[in-house]
């Protein structure tokens, strides 16, 4: 048997992946793949190969990177900022950069503020140091580097000394790394969000940020639908609003809520409630559900509790399989890992609103077997009840017969125990012929009485 993993989204809003393809980091929670077992909750896991876990991990990064980035949302405006300094150092490998070549940024504070005319050192072990500037977007270059040496950059910034971790070149590709200097103003403004993000809730509204998406593969037992919502507060102090609700398909099965979703999220009675109050940024709210496959055409359905930033949908390509919905702006195909998924994005919706995807050419077991199968079993239900009545009819028969017949037996039994009887009181019969004639008869009567009492049992 197949050893079975399991996905969720981690809570920890510093944890990154970068993107296999892309030097862009992948922003929002990082994805973890383990081989612990199934997510823990009421219903039937939800799960998937570890192989095509992270393909969906590659595809939601890609899909991040594309759009918006939710990591470049300017300080204050709610959202659960990725902080640079935790990406800073971390050597990020990508085939945009030439094989032998690591390229350095220095910034302060963010990846908006690059720092020009800093001198950046590379620390090659044996084989010496490389020094270079940053020019005017913070970037300092060194090509022509050996494949498999080992390097580390180090820089200081208003007497702050930056030092990345040391990393091998690769054989393909380069590397980029970040090294974020501390911005006191920055860190100012993040002490004073620490500080308003505790104060009491105040009445106020969310939406589902852009990085809210849907995610559409198939598995063994029918569609799987994963929502990952990210619930998210724009202010900087948390509010309190009405329950969101989440109403799931009516024919929704082994719907779940998935591991690293908020405990604010809880799937009861084919429902998921998200209480408040929600803190500043992003509550993430993450749910899946599967659909029986009965035929080739299937129409998902999903009414949003809240606005909704943009519509995002990925489905995994399977044979014909193809989806539209009238809330595509446009769609597209995405290959990622060998495989094929299906782009949907849309503009923003209403609270209010239902998201209606039409999947069609979904794999499906053709119907006619079934129904063949029922008819069959409907033919030999109805000949096993003709065939019962007419037995029933024919043995009603054969006992009336045969009860008929015993009772004249019985008749004339008795009548001639009555003569015999008769005869020996008046003399006419000798003792030596009545007494053996008469046990003869009582003997007869008597299996002629059992075989009647059968008869009336049966």
């Amino acid at each position: 048997m197949t050893r079975m993993h399991s996905i969720w989204w981690v809570s920890q809003p510093d944890e990154r992946v970068l993107s296999a393809d892309s030097p862009t980091w992948c922003s929002g929670r990082k994805a973890r793949v383990t081989g612990d077992g199934p997510p823990r909750h009421a219903g039937r896991p939800v799960r998937g190969h570890p192989r095509e876990v992270v393909k969906r991990l590659l595809v939601v990064c890609a899909l991040l990177a594309a759009g918006p980035a939710f990591a470049q949302m300017p300080p204050g405006m709610g959202a659960n900022m990725p902080d640079a300094r935790q990406m800073s150092g971390t050597p990020l490998p990508t085939g945009e950069v030439p094989a032998g070549t690591v390229i350095v940024r220095v910034v302060r504070g963010s990846m908006a503020n690059p720092l020009a005319g800093e001198t950046v050192e590379l620390i090659a072990g044996p084989a010496g140091t490389r020094i270079a500037k940053t020019n005017e977007l913070g970037r300092a270059e060194f090509p022509g580097l050996a494949v498999g040496s080992r390097v580390r950059a180090v820089a200081t910034v208003s007497g702050e000394r930056l030092e990345s971790q040391e990393f091998e070149l690769p054989a393909a590709g380069g590397i980029r790394v970040a090294l974020v200097a501390l911005d006191p103003e920055m860190e100012k403004r993040a002490d004073e969000d620490r500080r308003m993000a505790q104060m009491p809730p105040q009445p106020g509204m969310v939406v589902l940020g852009e990085q809210s998406r849907f995610v559409i593969e198939m598995g063994d037992e029918g569609l799987h639908v994963f929502n990952i919502m990210g619930v998210m507060n724009t202010a900087r102090t948390p509010v309190e609003t009405e329950p969101l609700v989440f109403e799931l398909p009516r024919n929704a099965e082994r719907a779940s809520m998935l591991e690293g979703s908020s405990p604010q999220g809880q799937l009861r009675d084919g429902r998921v409630t998200v209480i408040g109050p929600f803190a500043p940024g992003t509550t993430l709210v993450q749910f899946a559900y599967g659909l029986p496959l009965k035929s080739a055409n299937l129409t998902v359905e999903q009414k949003l509790p809240a606005a909704l930033s943009a519509l995002t949908v990925m489905t995994q390509r399977v044979g014909d399989l193809h989806i539209t919905s009238p809330q595509f702006a446009n769609h597209r195909d995405m290959a990622t890992g060998g495989e094929t998924y299906i782009l949907g994005q849309g503009p923003a919706l209403r609270a209010g609103d239902t998201v209606v995807l039409n999947l069609t050419g979904l794999p499906h077991a053709p119907a006619w077997p079934t129904h063949l199968a029922v008819a069959v079993a409907a033919v030999i239900l109805l000949v096993g009840a003709w065939g019962s009545m007419q037995v029933g009819r024919s043995g009603a028969t054969a006992f009336a017969a045969r009860r008929k017949k015993l009772e004249g037996r019985r008749d004339r039994l008795f009548a001639e125990l009555t003569a015999l009887e008769t005869g020996y009181r008046e003399r006419t019969i000798p003792s030596d012929v009545y007494t053996p004639r008469r046990r003869e008869l009582v003997a007869a009567l008597e299996r002629v009485y059992a075989e009647l009492d059968e008869e009336a049992a049966a």
